[in-house]
């Protein structure tokens, strides 16, 4: 009977237990938590890429609108750097037929008919001396030793009737090498020592230029003036008339 109730005890204390142990509930949750987290920068990743991509993309096109504009523009440098030089071939060439005028209209006197041998040669070598000035700039380029052969035929022949035109070239050479003050000397010369000079009129512009160039306004303004009141008619006016508007 003991034996009994004693397995009956054990019987019901067996069937009393789960049938199985539960899984930890904090290792599920943790698992989540971190499955979630894992996600979260996945899809942040995966923003910042596409942003990426799309930026790398629009700098790209950006890049190549510019090269397209760099190159257009190198195109347009080069059309204007040939139109600039053949400007300047015909200013030259304009320059020198205006010499060659200057030179071969002027009326000759009957002292000059009647003068000596040695005078003839003398403004056969005063001729020569200034188409060999001219030749370096119009035709060879060498500017700088232009310079010096002007400078030299100023010197050499005063009494030429080419010493304003050599005037204004000298003007017009400093000036292209930069040297200002020096280059308004040489047409402030032009302005006061030959009135009657075809060059007189540039000159007054070309002197409006280097001042207001230097922050001289008011003394530009007076140039330019001088040269509309005084040479109405010429181009070196309207190109004065024109800076005056800007100042």
């Amino acid at each position: 009977m003991r034996i009994r109730n004693t397995a009956a005890i054990v019987l019901a204390a067996f069937f009393s237990l789960p049938a199985h142990a539960e899984a930890p509930v904090t290792d599920a949750t943790n698992y989540a938590a971190s499955n979630t987290e894992l996600l979260q920068r996945i899809d942040e990743l995966t923003r910042v890429m596409t942003i990426r991509n799309k930026m790398q993309v629009r700098f790209q096109s950006q890049l190549d609108g510019l090269g397209q504009e760099l190159n257009e523009m190198r195109g347009s440098l080069e059309v204007f750097s040939n139109q600039l030089e053949q400007i300047e071939d015909r200013q030259r060439n304009l320059y020198q037929m205006l010499d060659e005028r200057t030179v071969t209209s002027a009326p000759a006197s009957t002292a000059a008919v009647n003068a000596p041998t040695e005078n003839s040669n003398a403004g056969s070598d005063d001729k020569a001396a200034y188409e060999a000035a001219l030749a370096l700039v119009l035709n060879e380029k060498r500017y700088a030793q232009a310079i010096t052969a002007f400078e030299a035929f100023v010197i050499d022949h005063p009494e030429s009737e080419s010493v304003p035109n050599a005037q204004y070239w000298l003007g017009q050479l400093l000036y292209r090498e930069k040297k200002r003050n020096e280059a308004r000397a040489a047409f402030l010369v032009v302005i006061d020592k030959y009135p009657d000079s075809n060059k007189r009129a540039d000159s007054l512009f070309k002197i409006g230029i280097i001042d207001e160039y230097s922050g001289s306004l008011d003394s530009a303004k007076s140039f330019y003036q001088k040269t509309i009141s005084e040479y109405p008619s010429s181009s070196a006016a309207g190109l004065a008339a024109k800076r005056l508007k800007g100042l």
